[in-house]
C-alpha cells in the first residue's frame, strides 16, 4: 500500500501511521478527490455535484416529491428546500400540485434542466472514464460491489 508523503516548501516528510490501513480514511481521500475535480468540471456548467444529483433523480423520476427526496438523500426538508428552490429560481426545475394528494409538490424537469443535465452529465462522464482508466477489466463492478456492501452495513 502506498503510503502518503506530504511534502513541499521545504517541510519535512509526514508520517500518516495508520491512516493510510483504513478504509474509511482512503474512502474519504478518494472522495475528496473525485469531489474536488468533478466541483471544477460541472462548476463550469452551472451546477453543483448535489444539485447534478438531484436533476438526475428528477430526470428519471419525473413527479418525485420533496419528501420523498429528503428521505432517499437522507437529508432534512429546509436544507433540500432550499435547494430545490435555488434550481427553480434558475428556472432548472418546475413544481407542480401533486395529482395524487394536493398537499405535496411534484418535481420535474424543465428543457432547461434536460439542457444543464446533459452538459453536466457528459463531464461526469469523462471523469467516469478517467477512473476506469485507472482500473482492471472488472474492477470497477467490484469497487461498487464493495462500496455498496460497505454502506449497507450502516445502513440499518
Amino acid at each position: 500500500m502506498r503510503k502518503p508523503q506530504a511534502k513541499g516548501g521545504g517541510e519535512a516528510a509526514v508520517d500518516f501511521g495508520r491512516l493510510p490501513g483504513y478504509i474509511g480514511y482512503q474512502v474519504r481521500q478518494t472522495q475528496s478527490a473525485i469531489f474536488r475535480d468533478i466541483s471544477r468540471s460541472i462548476g463550469e456548467c452551472g451546477v453543483t455535484p448535489g444539485e447534478f444529483s438531484l436533476l438526475s433523480m428528477l430526470a428519471s423520476n419525473p413527479g418525485l416529491n420533496s419528501i420523498t427526496l429528503a428521505r432517499l438523500y437522507r437529508l432534512d426538508k429546509a436544507t433540500l428546500s432550499l435547494s430545490l428552490k435555488r434550481l427553480a429560481g434558475r428556472g432548472l426545475i418546475q413544481t407542480d400540485r401533486s395529482e395524487e394528494d394536493r398537499r405535496y409538490s411534484s418535481l420535474r424537469l424543465t428543457p432547461a434542466g434536460r439542457k444543464q443535465l446533459r452538459r453536466a452529465t457528459r463531464r461526469i462522464e469523462m471523469q467516469e472514464r478517467a477512473m476506469d482508466a485507472v482500473l482492471k477489466p472488472g474492477e470497477r463492478e467490484q469497487i461498487l460491489d464493495l462500496l455498496q456492501r460497505i454502506a449497507g452495513a450502516f445502513d440499518r
